[in-house]
């Protein structure tokens, strides 16, 4: 009884509400239509000049804004007319936000039309272009959209796959919210039509926790009670109604979402086995019919004609062929099916006949219909994924070209460092070969002088110091040329590398100092010279004995500095005297050997020399 009051008195509430709310209604809509005709008029105005002065940019802007207030205004042809012509204005602009906008406006156009191959065709293409945009928000909502239009056409998995595809671009944007909560929805409505009511209900409950909008959360809740009705259980049903009613925001919602509800309740309480007074359901027929809801008509209709079933058969069929006459004036084939069937039930003789014929040949039209509707969009579903196919197929092939001939450069490039890197390799391996091969032509040719020419200078020496009569002359040359021997022998004699090279190297400074000339060195001990290799630390040894040789000859020196420096890993070693030095310095002989020496460990060498201001020398290479 308090159930029957309480929606009694919303019933009238809302009916003294109704004029007002519609009134304002109408006027807001009327300016809305109004301010877009203007609009429109001007875009158009816009386009043409545009179009005539070949201002392409303004003409694509004006253009954008003629597709928009076409569609305000449901002129749907135009939308699609016009998005075409700016398709084609766009090409080769790079403007893929333009892009996009406008091949989903196309596909709204044709979605108005009901010609959803087309829908599906320019949808999936603005779609294409938020996949490159990577605008996750889009994509995700013309996933859905996607998703809806398999729905309608019964592809029910196909649509589920769809969305769940769409559900996988959710991120942090609070926009994504309202889209989110639709695609579950989508996914309810999947699982009703196909009469799995545990997991409707399930995505029902998904969308209206996600939601944070009261008009969302209502309709959700409207979707859940619709199927627990489906699944007998009225009682979860009418408990959801009530709550939605009770709801501070019910009174706020649209009318025809409002007048649905309360609809749905009533009945909902007939299925029930509830007390259920009539005036109920026609005082929402009076608010519907005030809205021109014809659909949500057709509804009450039934609704009447179910509830006097067992009580008027009379007033039943009465409804029933108020039901019918709306649905066939309103084009609503469905509609019309369920109206015969109850008619059928509800006649007698040869109408009932003409009914079911009636029925057999509406039910033809509308499978033929929804399989030619339904074929047009497979095809342009299967036409689009074979073209990605072929797109992948194309793009895996093309990436192959580019690993093989990446593979080739790579290879040739290889192949050319590998020579150039065996090149320097054999080049340095052929210099240290050769300051070896030099360094034991030298030592063998030092060792000779010393064990037969200087021993046979020697035996020439005794023989004439024995002789009674002797020139002392040639005993003196003969003396000279034995020193010179030996000079040649100890310059050219092995030198001692590795770890003890440091203390060999100390030993020619040595061998140098005497009363007349002092040799001192300067950071030996920092360069650790103990660590270079054989090659380096010969060339090392052989050069400043050289020029060390060169000084006690022709210098005339009484201090010889040589400086030992590491920087960067490389070792520089500078020679100088304050010896009576040369004019005009030129490379030549030992000084040349010298260079040689250096150039074989991938070093370098200057030498400086002026009258009276000594001679200095400077080499350096990689340790």
């Amino acid at each position: 009884m308090i159930r029957k009051i309480k929606g009694f008195h919303l019933i009238l509430i809302i009916g003294l509400l109704i004029n007002c709310k519609l009134e304002k209604k109408v006027d807001k809509i009327q300016k809305e239509k109004l301010s877009c005709i203007e609009r429109l008029e001007k875009n158009l105005k816009s386009y043409e000049q545009a179009k005539r002065e070949s201002r392409k940019e303004d003409q694509i802007s004006s253009g954008k804004r003629i597709v928009y207030c076409s569609f305000k205004l449901k002129q749907y042809n135009r939308v699609i007319s016009y998005g075409k012509e700016i398709i084609n204005l766009l090409k080769g602009s790079g403007d893929l936000k333009s892009y996009s906008y406008v091949y989903y406006h196309i596909g709204l156009g044709y979605r108005y039309l009901k010609q959803n191959d087309s829908t599906y065709y320019y949808y999936t293409k603005s779609n294409e272009i938020n996949v490159k945009l990577q605008d996750s928000l889009k994509i995700m909502e013309r996933f859905y959209n996607i998703a809806s239009l398999e729905s309608e056409e019964e592809l029910y998995l196909k649509s589920d796959s769809t969305a769940i595809q769409g559900l996988k671009y959710i991120s942090n944007n609070p926009k994504s919210n309202n889209i989110i909560c639709s695609i579950y929805n989508c996914l309810g409505i999947n699982s009703r039509n196909q009469g799995n009511y545990d997991k409707a209900i399930k995505y029902y409950n998904l969308a209206t926790e996600t939601t944070n909008d009261s008009l969302r959360k209502i309709r959700y809740m409207g979707n859940k009670a619709v199927v627990y009705k489906y699944d007998k259980k009225y009682r979860k049903a009418l408990d959801i109604y009530e709550k939605i009613i009770k709801n501070s925001f019910f009174k706020k919602i649209e009318l025809k979402l409002k007048f649905k509800i309360l609809d749905n309740y009533t009945y909902t309480k007939y299925l029930l086995g509830e007390k259920v007074d009539v005036n109920d359901f026609f005082k929402v027929q009076r608010l519907k019919d005030s809205i021109n809801n014809y659909a949500g008509l057709i509804t009450n209709y039934s609704y009447l004609s179910d509830y006097f079933n067992n009580q008027n058969s009379d007033k039943s069929l009465f409804y029933a062929q108020k039901m019918y006459n709306l649905s066939r004036e309103r084009e609503r084939p469905n509609d019309r099916i369920e109206a015969i069937d109850k008619l059928i039930k509800l006649v007698k003789g040869n109408e009932v006949r003409k009914y079911a014929i009636e029925r057999s040949h509406l039910k033809d039209s509308i499978i033929d219909a929804r399989r030619k509707s339904r074929n047009k969009l497979v095809k342009t579903i299967y036409n689009f994924d074979l073209l990605k196919e072929q797109k992948l197929k194309a793009e895996i092939k093309t990436e192959q070209q580019k690993s093989q001939k990446q593979l080739w450069i790579f290879t040739v490039i290889l192949t050319i460092l590998s020579s150039i890197v065996y090149f320097f390799y054999k080049r340095e391996k052929n210099k240290k070969e050769k300051a070896i091969e030099v360094y034991n032509t030298e030592t063998r040719l030092a060792k000779k002088i010393h064990d037969e020419l200087a021993n046979d200078v020697y035996a020439v020496m005794n023989t004439l110091q024995n002789t009674s009569i002797t020139d002392e002359r040639l005993l003196t040359r003969v003396e000279k040329i034995y020193a010179q021997t030996r000079d040649i022998s100890h310059e050219n004699s092995p030198v001692l590398t590795g770890e003890h090279f440091e203390s060999f190297l100390k030993q020619l400074f040595l061998d140098f100092t005497n009363d007349r000339c002092k040799v001192i060195h300067k950071g030996l001990q920092e360069a650790n010279i103990n660590q270079l290799a054989k090659e380096k630390q010969i060339v090392v040894y052989r050069a400043l004995q050289e020029l060390l040789v060169n000084m006690k000859k022709y210098s005339e020196a009484t201090l010889v500095l040589i400086t030992f420096s590491v920087e960067k890993n490389k070792l520089s070693i500078a020679y100088q005297d304050n010896g009576i030095g040369v004019e005009n310095l030129s490379v030549k002989n030992g000084l040349q050997n010298m260079e040689i020496r250096i150039k074989s460990v991938g070093g370098f060498i200057t030498f400086e020399s002026k009258q009276e201001k000594g001679f200095q020398a400077k080499f350096q290479f990689k340790k």
